[in-house]
């Protein structure tokens, strides 16, 4: 064979083998292509956003940062402490209030008690002794009173007649000049003493003979009912009124104890659950106003895929179904899932819908919850839900015969 005919044919033999090997590769990605996409005869894949539940932490108390206990990134369990606030204010509040609630405990104890046994004592014998006072006015004065009273009497007017003749004496003396001016007037004064004297002895003998005045007897009376009703009163103890006054401000004050408490474990700002820390808003020394955002998280175990499917293919779907889940960052692996959630209002599609191809465009989003322990999601990530078709077959239509009315 020449030369020229030999490099023709090998030529020829090159070009077929690139053009078969042209047509496998064409035919490997579309048999891939075919796979991978909704219009496979096995499985609808589905485009999706992987989401999450951001949570916006805040204490209902402000106050300056003064510790940070997490960086962002850190994955928190539940109860754990994120920053802590300083507020000495509502220390010295608790303070205060405990004062007061031991003296509103002390006065509860007191009024439990009741008067002590001295207090109780000491009554009764202001009682007997207004008791005795009330019987001896009524009583009188003794016969030993009165006879000492009467001698006193005729011991006075004794001295008195005694002073009236001294004094006549004196007034002779002086008519025939015979004593001295100084001695009558002495006789005299002494005279109108004794007569005084014996007029109050008079007085003090009718007085014990007539006893004590209606008066004094009522006075006495009065006061023996003043005492006694106040021996009674210690011997009642304190009134249940007053218990039950001093045991409401007790619980009163106990309440604003645990109130003062509540704000004061707000100071420390926590995990609620397990959750991720997205972003930090404040830093140590930072003043933090009461309610404002201070650190962001994202819910660890809130996780999951918002996807969206056609109308002609929702049949496919239903709650609780299992389906795969991938993502571009592991494009090879694919990550179960459970259905959660389907929209019951359609999206992206006009309120008339008057042609079939147009119900192609009327789409319902739903929910895929996926288990996703080491972190893999991100919120944010573009994902793919597999949808298997043969979910089609467990699912029946809803039937739409109406039932016919019974005939009387």
């Amino acid at each position: 064979m020449p030369p020229s005919a030999a490099k023709v044919k090998w030529a020829m033999l090159s070009k077929l083998v690139i053009l078969v090997l042209v047509l496998a590769a064409i035919g490997g990605l579309t048999g891939a292509y075919f796979w991978q996409y909704p219009w496979s005869t096995r499985e609808l894949a589905l485009p999706g956003t992987v989401e999450t539940q951001e949570v916006r932490l805040s204490s209902r108390v402000g106050g300056r940062v003064a510790k940070l206990f997490v960086d962002e990134g850190d994955l928190l369990e539940a109860g754990q402490p994120i920053l802590e606030l300083e507020y000495p204010e509502l220390d010295a509040q608790r303070k205060q209030l405990e004062a007061q609630l031991a003296a509103a405990r002390a006065v509860l104890a007191k009024a439990n008690k009741g008067p002590r046994d001295e207090e109780i004592a000491a009554g009764k014998a202001m009682r007997d002794l207004a008791a005795a006072a009330l019987a001896k006015m009524k009583t009188g004065y003794r016969t030993e009173e009165k006879d000492q009273a009467r001698s006193e009497l005729l011991a006075h007017e004794a001295e008195l007649e005694n002073a009236r003749q001294d004094l006549e004496r004196e007034r002779n003396l002086l008519q025939k000049g015979a004593t001295a001016m100084s001695a009558y007037d002495a006789a005299v004064a002494r005279h109108n003493r004794l007569q005084a004297t014996v007029a109050a002895a008079a007085a003090k003998v009718a007085m014990m003979d007539s006893g004590y005045r209606a008066e004094d007897v009522a006075e006495a009376e009065a006061e023996l009912a003043r005492v006694q009703a106040n021996y009674d009163l210690l011997l009642a103890g304190t009134r249940q009124e007053d218990k039950d006054e001093a045991a409401a401000q007790v619980a009163h004050l106990e309440a604003q104890l645990d109130e003062l408490d509540v704000r004061r474990r707000e100071r420390t700002v926590t995990a609620p659950e397990r959750a991720v820390v997205e972003t930090i808003g404040v830093r140590p020394g930072d003043i933090a106003a009461a309610n404002q955002p201070l650190v962001t998280v994202l819910r660890a175990d809130d996780l999951w895929v918002k996807a969206y499917i056609s109308e002609v293919d929702l049949g496919h779907l239903r709650l609780g179904q299992a389906v795969d889940v991938t993502i571009d960052t592991y494009p090879g692996k694919r990550f179960r899932g459970v259905v959660v959630q389907i929209s019951s209002i359609s999206e992206f599609t006009p309120r008339n819908v008057q042609t079939i191809d147009e119900r192609r465009h009327q789409v319902f989003g739903f929910k895929v919850r996926v288990d996703d322990p080491q972190g893999v999601f991100k919120s944010g990530m573009a994902a793919t839900v597999y949808l298997p078709k043969a979910a089609a077959s467990s699912t029946e239509a809803p039937s739409t015969a109406a039932a016919s009315p019974s005939s009387s």
